[in-house]
């Protein structure tokens, strides 16, 4: 799912960041891809998605921010470094 794909992409753009690139660009991919998996943010995020697109149906000009909010809220480095994971 894209939403997904954005927000490993996301943690992994931290990962190498935070961490100066000391792992290879697989690893911290395999890391972000994991957090990504045990964070619970997946079902939370697609349903929201899902519901916007309900009620909202193809109103791109509503839809966008809405879309944006729900990546800004559901960032994986956010929600992990609350949590003192990186």
């Amino acid at each position: 799912m894209v939403s997904g794909s954005i927000l490993v992409f996301e943690y992994l753009y931290f990962l190498l960041q935070a961490r100066n690139a000391q792992n290879s660009l697989q690893e911290h991919l395999t890391l972000a891809v994991e957090a990504y998996q045990s964070s619970g943010v997946h079902t939370k995020v697609s349903m929201l998605i899902q519901t916007a697109f309900q009620k909202y149906g193809e109103d791109v000009e509503t839809l966008c921010p809405i879309l944006v909010n729900i990546a800004e809220e559901n960032q994986l480095s956010m929600m992990l470094s609350r949590k003192g994971i990186t």
